[in-house]
């Protein structure tokens, strides 16, 4: 039960990184109702990758441009730590089950 909890929140989490991009595409209007809502839930998990991977932070020549937009590999870095998250704990709790 709890593991199914954390899954879908993960799950959850990852598809609000995936929105959050594919807005900032189209606009890039921060004041968005919309855009500000992912931008809300999603910030705590890019300030967590952008202190793992600080290399992967966009450049001031870059903001404002698309890749500033979208906030250059940081999605793509999150959505991987989700992925990895949710694999370590199926095998965490998998390996619990079983005994």
């Amino acid at each position: 039960m709890l593991f199914q909890l954390f899954n879908y929140t993960l799950s959850f989490i990852m598809w609000l990184i995936v929105g959050r991009v594919v807005l900032s595409i189209f606009t890039s209007n921060r004041q968005n109702f919309i855009l500000s809502f992912f931008i809300r839930f999603t910030e705590p998990v890019y300030k967590v990758t952008r202190t793992i991977f600080p290399f992967a932070r966009v450049t001031p020549g870059r903001q404002g441009t698309f890749w500033g937009n979208i906030e250059g590999f940081i999605p793509l870095l999150s959505i991987i730590i989700i992925i990895i998250l949710r694999i370590l704990f199926a095998l965490l709790f998998s390996q619990g089950v079983n005994k």
